[in-house]
């Protein structure tokens, strides 16, 4: 959640629907904070060979297609895939 410290206490930038005295495990850390491990898997993604890699990966996907993944259109409306009668 998106909060402010007003000097004495964090206080949420929005409402919080939560009971009165709800105990909280809090994370505190600036806005834009990326993980070390979020942060090295980024780094890994635009190595060269790692994306010419994956550019292999979607020609051939684009070429061939998936074997066995032939889904009928009407498996594909809205009211099939997630069990609702949404529109």
């Amino acid at each position: 959640m998106k909060a402010h410290f007003d000097g004495k206490v964090i206080v949420p930038d929005e409402p919080v629907d939560l009971p009165v005295n709800t105990p909280l495990d809090v994370e505190v850390r600036p806005p834009g904070w990326v993980s070390p491990e979020v942060a090295a898997a980024a780094a890994e993604s635009k190595r060269p060979e790692v994306i010419a890699r994956r550019l292999a990966a979607l020609k051939e996907f684009r070429q061939h297609g998936v074997r066995g993944a032939n889904i009928p259109d009407e498996m594909l409306r809205r009211e099939n895939m997630y069990g609702d009668d949404r529109r």
